[in-house]
């Protein structure tokens, strides 16, 4: 240690350096190898050169430096390590306070904007308001106005006259010269006063067409009927014709006419253009012509002295000339139209006694009914229907006399002295003949009309009074009666059912299907792929192998074969007593064909034009050109095929028509048919009421549950009285619109048996109500969730939207994703991820039938479908705009009218099982309550 200048101390440390000992470890070891350096010395070895103490100290030193070394260097690598991911935590806290932060952000600015748009519709609608009532305060205090001013001017009127009354002497006042009146006369002076006031008016609208004598007649005959029908102009005549009686004390009180703008118009087209009108002119069509030229003569006349007085005042002696002439021109016209009813009155009944008398001739031909019954039908009501609109129940009255006498001079043969009348059915061929040019040389096109079925007796159907399980009434007439319609109906279907078209419907379903369809048709049996791939090889393998042999003459074969089934089908077009028929028959005879073929001698060319020629008879108008076609064929085995493809169509054609023409008929006793067919499917146990009876009965307990809600203190209404105040019709309609849009597929395991029958179009209704219901709330979806993003979205914008959606509803491959990537590219402007995002997460949760939206919006439509059942009317835009379902109210009116009529014709037709279901369930809910009602006074006893 040394002193330096500064005054410090200075300490050698290097003397003071001690070396650290040696672990106790090393220790004994070193010790163990001195010992062993001992032993080697004192036997004698070689001595073994020894280190330095210095060199082993300096090593280990340096050994322990780079150990130290080494741990620090670890330390500060772990010290590193801490610290980065220190850093590295805190930069995901800060990303994530700053991530969460910016959302409540945009949290915050979408809430207010949403409360900004709130305040300013509110804002907005409280100016609207305001405005509204300001106009209205501006229109009340106009009117006030108007009215003080109007009163003002009236009381100043009012004095005026005061001060002339006052002015002229009581002497000239009181003179007996003057006209003296009553207080109802005087009355009627001022009323005659103010109507021909409001006249002038009326005048002027019916001259502003210009219609008089001279214009008319200029005009060419077509023009005047143009003008003179317009609605424009009947109506202005109206008003006028009106106008002038009111303004008359003579015809003020008189009957009103009937038609009188359209017999006062006919004036100026009798005048005008007398040969197109009067063709024959007699005495009364003289009459009428004078009496048409003087009214209009008196009419122009009066028009003339109202312009000469500036239009101030009218000529009442012109206006009553005019009264009387039009008057009499009326009465004039009614007895002319009157003659010409009562000839073509006659005429007509003349026709349809005629037709009386050719039925009573020929109906016992065999299969008249073929033949002449339905062109008879046809004839008579369309007679009958004339007859009743030209001379009205006189008329028809008048037909009715001349028939019984016909019928008291008919002869009676046995049972066939039923009236030809009474069993007209009604049926009418709606069927229309188009026309067409036939070519030279062919038959006119044969009218073969469906054979129709007597229907004597016929009995009014009743549902509301009929009980099916009455299968019979008292009276044997009644019995008869019912037997024949139920026979009838059978022979009906039956001979629908044997087309071999119907694609296996059964009777039942096949009469159902054409009430309930009034466009239903029958269509050939579908067939898969395979079935169409093996098909089309075996008819081209067949006609292969004819073309084959016809090529080398080998016609005996397949010709005789053909035509066969040829003639067959030919013969299944036509009635069997026709000539074609005959016809058919005689050329197509196969055994004779069969002989020529053989003898090579046959003219099959020949052959196929009698055919075509004959199925050019008896075709549809649509089917003339492909058989014209046949013509100019020359593979026989190609015009065989074609051939028979034809005349299937014309099967089918066939068959169809008759659908049509009998659909009045079936629609008439469809109902009864339908009830006995099913009640004789419950006495032969083919049927039962298992799933119907719980089917109602959940509704019955359902509506007797919101009873007891809403009555929960059990007070005794009024209109409780009956049936617990629930009405049949509403428990069926309940049922019913519930089974259609329940959860659960509708299928044959839970459809009820009075369903059985349109369980297919039931669950096509349920796939339509659940679409419909689907797309109405995704609408809402898009309007009330993207409002915010994009602006308001109105119900004509979400049309397009719309129309995509149903689409997309009806592919079975879509998605949610599809759904909501049609409404985020319905919108013009990009939407955030977090709004595309939120889109398809409502769409998923709008789609679950467990959803409220869902829920809620389908309630809403099984009202409206329900509202229209019991009413028959679709409810109206303004409760569809409250029920949120205005968007798609096209296609839910379509849907509910199609429901509609099929609950209705349902309940019509099951309706006394029903009932009997409904009233027995509603006897055991009564019971179970006057079982309780003795029970609770009971306990109320033992607790006193």
């Amino acid at each position: 240690m040394h002193k330096t200048n500064s005054g410090f101390y200075v300490i050698d440390v290097l003397p003071l350096h001690h070396a650290s000992k040696r672990p106790f470890h090393l220790e004994r070891r070193m010790k163990s190898k001195r010992s062993t350096t001992t032993y080697v010395h004192g036997h004698g070895h070689k001595k073994l050169p020894q280190c330095d103490r210095n060199d082993a100290r300096i090593k280990r030193e340096a050994l322990l430096e780079q150990r130290r070394l080494k741990l620090a260097r670890q330390i500060l690598h772990v010290k590193e390590v801490l610290i980065k991911q220190h850093e590295r935590a805190l930069n995901e806290s800060f990303t994530k306070r700053s991530h969460i932060q910016q959302t409540l952000q945009v949290a915050e600015k979408n809430r207010n904007t949403i409360l900004q748009r709130l305040v300013e519709q509110c804002a907005q609608e409280v100016a609207r308001c305001k405005e509204v009532a300001r106009q209205q305060q501006l229109k009340n205090q106009e009117e006030i106005d108007r009215r003080r001013a109007d009163l003002e001017r009236r009381q100043k009127a009012t004095a005026a006259r005061r001060a002339r009354l006052l002015s002229v002497s009581k002497s000239h006042v009181l003179d007996s010269d003057l006209p003296h009146y009553t207080r109802e006369e005087a009355a009627t002076i001022i009323q005659n006063n103010w109507r021909f006031k409001h006249l002038i008016d009326v005048i002027k609208t019916y001259r502003s067409f210009g219609i008089t004598m001279h214009t008319i007649k200029k005009m060419s005959f077509r023009d005047s009927v143009n003008l003179l029908k317009e609605n424009a102009v009947i109506q202005a005549t109206n008003k006028f014709l009106q106008r002038v009686r009111k303004s008359s004390t003579v015809t003020s009180g008189a009957s009103k006419y009937k038609n009188p703008a359209r017999i006062f118009l006919s004036a100026y087209m009798i005048v005008a253009h007398t040969n197109e009108i009067l063709v024959d002119v007699g005495r009364l069509e003289k009459t009428l012509l004078n009496s048409s030229k003087n009214m209009l003569k008196e009419l122009e006349q009066w028009f003339s002295e109202i312009d000469n007085a500036n239009f101030n005042k009218i000529s009442y002696n012109n206006l009553l000339s005019f009264l009387s002439s039009w008057d009499a021109y009326y009465k004039d016209f009614n007895t002319w139209k009157s003659k010409d009813s009562e000839k073509l009155a006659s005429n007509l009944i003349t026709h349809y006694v005629e037709l009386e008398k050719l039925w009573n001739t020929v109906k016992n031909q065999a299969n008249a009914e073929t033949e002449w019954r339905m062109n008879i039908v046809e004839q008579q009501e369309e007679i009958r229907r004339k007859i009743r609109n030209l001379g009205g129940d006189e008329a028809t009255a008048k037909l009715e006399r001349v028939l019984r006498r016909l019928k008291a001079n008919l002869p009676i043969n046995g049972s066939e002295n039923a009236d030809v009348s009474d069993s007209v059915t009604g049926t009418v061929n709606d069927q229309t003949s188009d026309h067409r040019e036939q070519d030279s040389g062919l038959p006119p096109r044969q009218s073969f009309v469906p054979q129709t079925l007597a229907t004597d007796g016929s009995v009014e159907l009743n549902s509301s009074n009929l009980q099916p399980t009455t299968s019979s009434t008292n009276t044997p007439s009644a019995s008869h009666k019912k037997s024949t319609t139920n026979v009838n109906l059978n022979r009906i279907i039956q001979s629908l059912g044997g087309t071999q078209v119907n694609s296996g419907l059964t009777n039942e379903q096949l009469a159902h299907e054409i009430i309930i369809d009034p466009n239903f048709e029958l269509k050939p049996p579908k067939l898969s792929d395979l079935e169409e791939r093996v098909r089309a090889m075996a008819t081209k393998a067949f006609f292969d192998s004819a073309r084959d042999d016809f090529n080398q003459g080998r016609y005996e074969r397949w010709i005789p074969e053909l035509l066969s089934d040829v003639k067959q089908r030919l013969l299944d077009l036509v009635p069997s007593t026709s000539s074609l028929y005959s016809s058919i028959n005689d050329v197509l005879d196969i055994d004779l064909i069969t002989q020529q073929t053989k003898a090579g001698v046959y003219n099959i060319h020949n052959c196929i034009v009698f055919i075509t020629n004959t199925m050019l008879q008896i075709c549809a108008p649509v089917r003339d050109e492909e058989i014209k076609e046949l013509k100019d064929l020359n593979d026989l085995a190609e015009i065989f095929q074609k051939l028979l493809n034809i005349l299937d169509q014309m099967r089918l054609d066939l068959t169809n028509y008759r659908v049509k023409a009998f659909r009045p008929y079936i629609k008439e006793h469809a109902i009864e048919y339908e009830r006995r067919k099913f009640e004789q499917a419950l006495q032969s146990k083919r049927l039962t009421l298992d799933l119907t009876k719980p089917w109602i009965k959940q509704t019955v307990d359902s509506l007797l549950r919101t009873r007891a809600e809403r009555n929960p203190e059990n007070i005794h209404l009024p209109q409780h009285k009956h049936n617990y105040g629930i009405k049949f019709d509403q428990v069926f309609n309940e049922s019913f619109v519930s089974f259609i849009f329940q959860s659960s597929m509708i299928g044959k395991n839970n459809c009820p048996e009075t369903l059985l029958l349109d369980i297919e179009r039931l669950w096509n209704y349920q796939n339509e109500g659940q679409a419909v219901t689907i797309v109405a709330a995704l609408l809402m979806l898009t309007k009330n969730v993207v409002n915010g993003k994009v602006g308001n979205v109105s119900d004509d914008d979400l049309t397009t939207l719309k129309d995509t959606l149903f689409v997309l509803l009806t592919d079975g491959d879509t998605t949610i994703d599809n759904l909501a990537a049609e409404i985020i590219a319905y919108f013009p402007s990009p939407l955030s991820p977090e709004t595309q995002t939120l889109i398809k997460s409502m769409v998923s949760k709008t789609l679950s039938q467990s959803d409220k939206v869902f829920s809620l919006l389908s309630r809403r439509i099984q009202n409206i479908v329900k509202q229209h059942i019991q009413t028959g009317q679709f409810p109206k835009k303004e409760t569809l705009a409250q029920h949120g379902v205005i968007a798609v109210s096209k296609e839910l009116e379509q849907l509910s009218r199609k429901i509609t009529i099929l609950g209705r014709y349902n309940r019509e037709v099951y309706a006394y099982w029903y009932d009997s279901i409904i009233r027995e369930q509603l006897q055991e809910a009564g019971d179970a309550d006057r079982k309780e009602k003795p029970s609770k006074g009971k306990s109320n006893e033992n607790v006193d």
